[in-house]
């Protein structure tokens, strides 16, 4: 399975973590597009808190193989 990153779905600079509710962290969530079946996939990435929504950009993978 071959996925591709499209665009971004949401970004919270700051917001509580979910593992950790003492800690905050910022999230951002991407939208990835199965190649073959076209089936939408969503995949949240975490950082420091407030860090820029452009860095997300560079953390998140532009295609991600799975195998089946």
């Amino acid at each position: 399975m071959q996925l591709e990153r499209k665009h971004l779905e949401k970004y919270n600079p700051c917001q509580r973590s979910i593992i950790d509710r003492r800690k905050k962290e910022a999230k951002a969530v991407f939208s990835y597009i199965d190649t073959e079946s076209g089936h939408e996939y969503r995949k949240a990435f975490t950082a420091q808190p407030n860090t820029p929504e452009i860095i997300f950009w560079d953390i998140a993978p532009k295609t991600i193989t799975q195998n089946k």
